[in-house]
Parts: structure tokens; C-alpha cells; sequence
């Protein structure tokens, strides 16, 4: 066994990736899809009472939303304000900060656990898992994929290691439990470790505790469904009616299986060394097949290739682990890169260059850049403006609303001294006041920005001045702009 105290590369390798993790914690701001905020933290400003967005999604109407990690923002959010942490961002850099520490801790203990005989795969496997560009910041997602990720694969490690075991098998049921609480799709997951527990682990006697731990779950989680909602609700069927026998879900888009294909042959590594990965996962899921991670693993992604409606987010949840299947097949992948002509080797070494290159960019570049520039800019703006009362004009929308018009309460609530006024013609600027502010994206204003120059708005602060800066080069040769790059100007005469 494989003592990582005693290997000098272990430690350093983990030591750098501690503190990449760390620092997209702290960047990373907002969210990547809105149902992550507001099917979780407005819907939990809506149990407390105050203030907020949910009001304004269907979901919380049709009694769909699973409300387990409800209440446990609801309960962080309670131990923040007692800690005298009211700053909603503060906040959520605490919570990406638990989360992507936990994250970290369970996906590179995984990594461990599975190759610590071999310390030569081990190195890689630990390098995929914390540099794959983008996997730290996956990790950092308060979101319903994330936590039943973490929760089910906590959940087959605890059984792998305690399987004769009642109380931790049982425990174990429990754990699957919130994990498909978490996330509904997860039972696709489910399904593939149940059918390798039946036919490759054959341990019968772990069914009756695999059972009693998770019904123990759904008891709880009937029953904060029914405090949250008021009513005895049962969130799996109502998911189920609404979204696939009432094809809700149809009506934001289906789309082809190689959707996912795709997505999962660049996320191992960095492209275009991950297409090869890629295959030697598929190569190395085969050689371990009786693996309970590959059977959960390969049942979750083929559940989801059969519905029709895909978005990138329905595959993070097997994401992390992704880089464990590719380590059972890179010994193939080596072999045959000492058995290639050197050509060959030469050619697999320029796109290992190049990837490696490709990694460092996007690990360097990310932090700076947050996705959720809406968020980042308000976060600014809020930090600028939390002393001084303030009217800010907005072109077309706030920076505390998203494009489709709902609002961001949750971080509102932080900036009560901005008074914003929106307004949906650049022409009326011409008659504002000498150092009148102005809050805009690119792409509302791009139209505009030879009149608004030329009436004196000076920009004084971006959501990303490179991501602003690109905006300009696209828009020059014509092509799609970036979405939600915002900008302060201030009227300067």
C-alpha cells in the first residue's frame, strides 16, 4: 500500500492542487444554470420568510423541487448570520469553499483508494482529477448535480470499504437515498450499482440494511417536502408526471446522445490529449468492468443518452470520477506509446505539449474570468456603492436580474442603497446629468457605444476588461458576442 506521507510528489502535486482548488473557490461567483440558485437559494429565502425569486419559477407551484439541500442552505445561511457573515457573497465563497473542499477531498481519496498499489497511475490519475480544466471549478457548484456526486460516490466507497458491516451498509442505503433526493437522474446511477451488486458482488445479506437506509431517507425527506410545500407531496412522482408524462421537459429542447459524447471526450484532461483519454477510459471501463464506479458510471450516462431533453449539467455528476476510468485504461495507452514508431510518439508528444499549455491557460484565465458575469458585476457594483446611495441607470435590464427578466433577491437585498432605473432607449442619455452612472452589457449597448463616447460616458469598472476586450475584437470581425459582459460608465460631461 501506497503511503503518500512518505512520496515527496504526492504531496507537492496535492499541496498545488489544494490551492488551485482554493482559488476558484474564492472567484468563482454566481451560477452556472439559474435553476441552481433559484430552485435552491431563493427557494430558501422563500422558507424563511423573506424576500424572494422563487416565486417567479414554475417549479415552486407544481411541487417538483426536491427540498433536502433547501434546507440545508437555509441551515448554512442560519449558522452564517449567527457567525455575524450577512454579506451574501461572503456567504457563498464559505459555501464553495465547503464544497469544493469536500469535492476535493472525496474524488482525490477515490483516486487513492483505487490505484495505491500503483504509484505511476496513481500520479496521473490524481494529475486528472485536480488540473482537468473543468473540474475545479465543477466542484466548486452548489448545485443539485454536485451534491448527489459527492453524497453517491461517498456512497460506494463507504460500501466498498464497510460492506460486512450492518450499520455502515445501512448506512450506505441512507446515503443513496440523498443522493436521489439531491438528484432525481441519479437513479440511473442507482440502477447500474444495484444490477453489480446482483450480479458481480452477489452479497445478498447487504440488501435487507441497503434497504432499511433507504427508506430511513425517503421518510425524511417526505418529510421536509410536506413542511416546506404544506401538503403531503411526493416530489419523485410529481418530477416524473410533470417533466416525462406531461413532457414539460420536452419543451425546453431534445437533442442527439452525441451531445454527451462529446461533452465527456473533453473534460478528461484538456483537448486534444483528451480525446485520447477519452478512448482509453472506454478501453479501461471494459478491462474493470466488475468495478461498482463503472457500472454506476455507464448506466448513469446511458439513462441520459434515452431522454431527450440534454443539457452539459445533467453529466456533472460523473464528471469527477471520470478520470478513475481513465486510469484503468492509460496502462494500454502507455503501451502503446512505447510500441509507437517514433513518428507516432513524436505526434502524441506535441499534443501533450500542447495540452499541457492549453491547461495552464485556462487554469490561469478562469479565476480571473467568473461564468456568472452577471453576478460578478453586481458583487462590484454592491462593493462600490455599499456606503454611498446611488441611482444607477440600466440599459434594458439590472445586474440584479437574469436575461430573462427574474430577479436576483438574494443578492438584491445586499445593495440597498443602489437605486436602480431602468431604461430601454440609449437615446434618452443624452439627457442625463453630468456624473449620472450607467450599468450596461456589451450587447445592449454595442449599438451604441460611438453616441455614448461621444456624450462623455467613461467606463469605470467591467465584469471582466478581457472578456470586454474579446467582445470588441468579435464585434469588429462581425461575429457572436459574448453574453452578459457589463460595464459601468459614468457620465463625465
Amino acid at each position: 500500500m501506497l503511503n503518500i506521507e512518505l512520496d515527496s510528489r504526492l504531496r507537492w502535486l496535492l499541496l498545488v492542487a489544494l490551492l488551485v482548488q482554493l482559488v476558484f473557490c474564492i472567484t468563482q461567483v454566481g451560477f452556472l444554470h439559474p435553476d441552481q440558485h433559484f430552485q435552491l437559494i431563493e427557494f430558501s429565502s422563500w422558507q424563511l420568510g423573506e424576500p424572494s425569486g422563487a416565486t417567479h419559477v414554475w417549479e415552486l407551484n407544481s411541487h417538483i423541487r426536491p427540498t433536502l439541500q433547501v434546507y440545508l442552505f437555509s441551515a448554512f445561511t442560519e449558522v452564517c448570520r449567527f457567525c455575524h457573515v450577512d454579506d451574501a457573497y461572503t456567504q457563498l465563497i464559505v459555501l464553495r469553499l465547503l464544497f469544493g473542499l469536500l469535492g476535493f477531498t472525496l474524488f482525490n481519496a477515490l483516486g487513492i483508494y483505487y490505484f495505491k498499489t500503483d504509484k505511476r497511475l496513481l500520479f496521473l490519475v490524481l494529475l486528472l482529477i485536480n488540473f482537468s480544466w473543468t473540474l475545479p471549478y465543477v466542484r466548486t457548484l452548489f448545485s443539485s448535480e454536485i451534491a448527489s456526486s459527492i453524497v453517491f460516490f461517498g456512497a460506494i466507497w463507504l460500501y466498498e470499504l464497510k460492506k460486512e458491516k450492518f450499520l455502515y451498509v445501512a448506512l450506505t442505503g441512507f446515503l443513496f437515498s440523498l443522493a436521489f433526493y439531491f438528484r432525481f437522474q441519479i437513479a440511473f446511477g442507482l440502477v447500474g450499482f444495484g444490477l453489480w451488486l446482483l450480479f458481480i458482488d452477489r452479497k445478498y445479506n447487504t440488501l435487507f440494511p441497503l434497504a432499511v437506509g433507504f427508506f430511513m431517507g425517503m421518510g425524511l425527506n417526505l418529510f421536509l417536502d410536506f413542511h416546506f410545500y404544506h401538503q403531503l407531496v411526493f416530489t419523485p412522482y410529481d418530477y416524473y408526471r410533470v417533466n416525462i408524462t406531461e413532457g414539460k421537459a420536452a419543451e425546453f429542447g431534445t437533442s442527439s446522445f452525441m451531445n454527451y459524447v462529446l461533452l465527456l471526450a473533453l473534460v478528461i484532461g484538456t483537448p486534444p490529449l483528451s480525446l485520447f483519454l477519452f478512448y482509453y477510459s472506454l478501453k479501461g471501463a471494459l478491462n474493470q468492468y466488475k468495478q461498482p464506479l463503472v457500472f454506476a458510471v455507464v448506466f448513469f450516462i446511458i439513462g441520459h443518452c434515452l431522454v431527450g431533453h440534454k443539457e452539459e449539467r445533467f453529466m456533472f455528476p460523473v464528471l469527477n470520477v471520470l478520470p478513475i476510468l481513465a486510469g484503468w485504461g492509460l496502462p494500454a495507452f502507455l503501451i502503446y506509446y512505447r510500441q509507437a514508431k517514433k513518428g507516432i510518439r513524436n505526434f502524441l508528444n506535441g499534443i501533450l505539449y500542447f495540452s499541457l499549455l492549453l491547461t495552464v491557460i485556462v487554469l490561469v484565465l478562469l479565476p480571473f474570468n467568473p461564468y456568472s458575469q452577471t453576478v460578478e458585476f453586481s458583487r462590484k457594483l454592491t462593493n462600490t456603492f455599499q456606503q454611498s446611495p446611488s441611482t444607477i441607470y440600466c440599459l434594458s435590464r439590472t445586474p440584479f436580474e437574469t436575461q430573462s427578466g427574474l430577479p436576483l433577491t438574494f443578492y438584491r437585498r445586499n445593495a440597498p442603497a443602489i437605486d436602480l432605473t431602468k431604461i430601454h432607449n440609449a437615446d434618452s442619455t443624452r439627457y442625463f446629468p453630468k456624473n449620472a452612472w450607467l450599468a450596461t452589457t456589451y450587447n445592449d449597448a454595442k449599438d451604441n457605444l460611438p453616441l455614448l463616447d461621444s456624450l462623455g460616458f467613461k467606463p469605470q469598472f467591467y465584469s471582466s476588461a478581457t472578456l470586454w476586450t474579446v467582445n470588441e475584437f468579435l464585434h469588429s470581425k462581425k461575429v457572436n458576442t459574448i453574453e452578459d459582459i457589463w460595464v459601468l460608465y459614468r457620465k463625465e460631461k
